[in-house]
C-alpha cells in the first residue's frame, strides 16, 4: 500500500514536469506579434510637421501638448504615429467629421485627409489622401506649384510609423509579414517639366535594420505602389568582385557583391535641404510579396517572409563598409522602426486604404 502511493506521487510529479516542458516548448514555438494594434483602434498620434529648411510652410512646430485623433487627449496611448515630414499643414488643425480630418488650401482644392475606420470591412481600418500639386504650390511665395529638381530637395511624406520591440533576430525562423493595400485613386496631373526620374507618388513599407551595440541601421524597404511602374525589382545590384559588370538580380541567391544605393543625393549631400540619412537601402521585389495589382483598384494581400532579406541586407551593409559596424551574426541585430505611408515627389492626388498589417516573428 506504501509503494503504491509512493508510485502515485513519482507519476505525478513526472506527469507534472511532462506537462510544464510541453508548455515551455509550445511557449517557445508561438508567433511574437511585432507589430501591435493592427486595427488602429487606439487612434494615431500626430507629429507635427517638421525638417523643413526652406520659407512658406510651418518650421519645425512644437505643441504644447501630443494630439491624437480620435481622442485628441491622447488617452487610448496610441502606439502608431502619423510623420508628416514636409507637409503644408498640420492634420492636427483638421476637423473631424465621421472620423475623417480633411484639409484644403487656399485655393479649395483638396491637400489631405486621414480617415480612420478601425476593423470596417468596406471603409478599411486607415485611409491616407494627399494632393501633391496642392503641397508643391503651398511652399511657393506666388502659390504656382514647382516641380523639384532632384531629390535633394524635401518631398511630402505622409507615413504611418511605429517602433518595434523585436529583440534579437536569433531567435526567429521567420519574419512574417503580412496586410492589404486598395488604390481608390490617382490622379498624375503632370505638368511641363515633369521627370519620371525624379517626379513621382509612392506607398512605401519601410525598416530599420539595428545593430543593438552601435545603433548603426540599414533600410529595408518594400514599394507597395509607383505610379511609373507596375512592379519593382531589387534596388540594388549584384556586381562581379572587379565592379567592371553590374546586373539586377532575380534572386538573393544570385552570385555576385551587392552594390546597393544610400539614402543621399550627391557628393556633398549634408548640404542639401534634404540630406538624407546616408543609410543603406535594401529595396525588396515587390513580386515576393505582392499577390496582385493594386493599380487595377481591388484589395491587393501582401504577405511574405522578411528574415531572407534581412540577412541578405546584413551581407550587402558589410560588403559596403568592409565588416566594420555591421556585425555578420543576427544575434547583434533588432528590428527598429516600421512605417507605410505615402511619399510624393510630383503632382499627383492619391488616396489608398490600409487593412489588417501584421508582422509576426516566428520561432
Amino acid at each position: 500500500m506504501v509503494l503504491s502511493i509512493a508510485l502515485k506521487r513519482q507519476l505525478s510529479v513526472l506527469l507534472s514536469a511532462l506537462l510544464a516542458s510541453c508548455l515551455v516548448v509550445a511557449e517557445d514555438n508561438k508567433n511574437n506579434p511585432l507589430l501591435l494594434d493592427n486595427h488602429f483602434s487606439r487612434g494615431v498620434r500626430i507629429t507635427p510637421p517638421a525638417n523643413i529648411r526652406f520659407g512658406f510652410l510651418p518650421q519645425n512646430v512644437t505643441r504644447e501638448a501630443a494630439v491624437c485623433l480620435p481622442h485628441r487627449d491622447c488617452s487610448q496611448q496610441p502606439v502608431w504615429q502619423l510623420q508628416q515630414w514636409s507637409n503644408a499643414q498640420d492634420i492636427a488643425d483638421a476637423v473631424e467629421t465621421q472620423l475623417a480630418w480633411l484639409l484644403h488650401d487656399s485655393d479649395g482644392r483638396i491637400q489631405k485627409r486621414l480617415q480612420l475606420k478601425p476593423g470596417d470591412p468596406v471603409m478599411a481600418d486607415v485611409m491616407l489622401e494627399m494632393n501633391g500639386l496642392s503641397e508643391f504650390a503651398a511652399r511657393s511665395e506666388d502659390g504656382v506649384p514647382r516641380y523639384i529638381a532632384d531629390l535633394g530637395k524635401p518631398w511630402p511624406h505622409w507615413l504611418l510609423s511605429q517602433r518595434l520591440n523585436s529583440g534579437r533576430l536569433v531567435q526567429y525562423r521567420q519574419l512574417m509579414l503580412s496586410g492589404q493595400i486598395r488604390m481608390l485613386f490617382d490622379t498624375p496631373q503632370h505638368q511641363e517639366g515633369y521627370n519620371p526620374s525624379v517626379h513621382a507618388a509612392r506607398m512605401l513599407l519601410a525598416i530599420t535594420v539595428r545593430n543593438r551595440l552601435t545603433g548603426d541601421y540599414f533600410w529595408l524597404t518594400l514599394p507597395l505602389y509607383d505610379d511609373r511602374f507596375p512592379h519593382s525589382d531589387f534596388g540594388c545590384q549584384k556586381c562581379t568582385e572587379s565592379g567592371d559588370q553590374c546586373v539586377t538580380p532575380r534572386s538573393i541567391a544570385d552570385a555576385g557583391i551587392w552594390r546597393c544605393p544610400e539614402d543621399r543625393v550627391g557628393e556633398r549631400w549634408w548640404h542639401n535641404e534634404k540630406p538624407g540619412t546616408a543609410r543603406m537601402i535594401f529595396r525588396m521585389p515587390t513580386r515576393d510579396f505582392l499577390h496582385g495589382d493594386p493599380v487595377k483598384g481591388s484589395w491587393v494581400y501582401v504577405h511574405g517572409d522578411l528574415l531572407p532579406f534581412v540577412q541578405a541586407g546584413i551581407q550587402a551593409v558589410r560588403q559596403r563598409e568592409n565588416g566594420r559596424r555591421f556585425p555578420a551574426d543576427l544575434f547583434f541585430y533588432e528590428l527598429g522602426l516600421f512605417s507605410i505611408g505615402w511619399e510624393i515627389t510630383g503632382f499627383n492626388h492619391v488616396a489608398s486604404q490600409l487593412r489588417d498589417w501584421q508582422l509576426d516573428a516566428v520561432r
